[in-house]
């Protein structure tokens, strides 16, 4: 089952939104500045544990991805970015960004993306399947990692209005997935991230 048409569309019209601004931040869906985008976002590091390579399902301009490879790098861990995104200019802007990196960013529907490998850490948001998909999206995600490998999800909630993050972990346990960690922001929390290893749902 794939998501109905009207949730594919408010998804792609996410490109022009994003775009309005130059900011990088704002052009992956963020509105905060740059300390509260690090408190908020650098808890996904928790989860990576040795080099390799990263996938950002849902990468926008590439800016979450460039910054998991710097803050592994302060752990001393090497990361490979990737990404894949339904917006071709904000994968452009994702290849422009991380130059090195460039043909590891594509522009795809993750939904019916087949892309023929797998990466040691696979990371998503919910917000990229209904809730009613849950379950099918963390396991159409789980084949995409390598055996030793993470799914990683997070959940963002918001500051202005309140609003709060999923609970990620208990989603996995509802939807038969293994918790092997989580980690979140500080008060309030705004963030959530939990991760499994490549042991396939239920």
């Amino acid at each position: 089952m794939l998501p109905d048409p009207e949730f594919n569309r408010r998804a792609g019209a996410l490109e022009a939104a994003y775009l309005r601004s130059d900011d990088p931040k704002v052009q992956s869906g963020f509105s905060g500045g740059r300390d509260t985008w690090i408190s908020e976002r650098s808890p996904l590091v928790d989860a990576i544990d040795r080099d390799g390579d990263f996938l950002d399902v849902g990468c926008a301009n590439g800016l979450l991805a460039e910054d998991v490879v710097s803050w592994a790098a302060g752990r001393g861990l090497a990361i490979v970015p990737h990404g894949v995104d339904l917006g071709p200019a904000l994968v452009e802007l994702a290849r422009e960004r991380l130059p090195g990196s460039a043909d590891n960013f594509h522009v795809a529907d993750a939904w019916t993306w087949e892309p023929g490998r797998q990466w040691t850490y696979v990371y998503s948001l919910l917000d990229l399947s209904p809730p009613d998909l849950w379950c099918q999206w963390l396991r159409r995600l789980m084949v995409w990692v390598e055996p030793d490998g993470r799914l990683i999800i997070g959940s963002y909630g918001g500051r202005t209005p309140r609003r709060d993050p999923e609970d990620v972990a208990g989603i996995f346990t509802r939807c038969g997935v293994s918790v092997d960690g989580s980690s979140h922001d500080g008060d309030p929390l705004v963030t959530r991230f939990a991760w499994s290893g490549g042991v396939s749902p239920g």
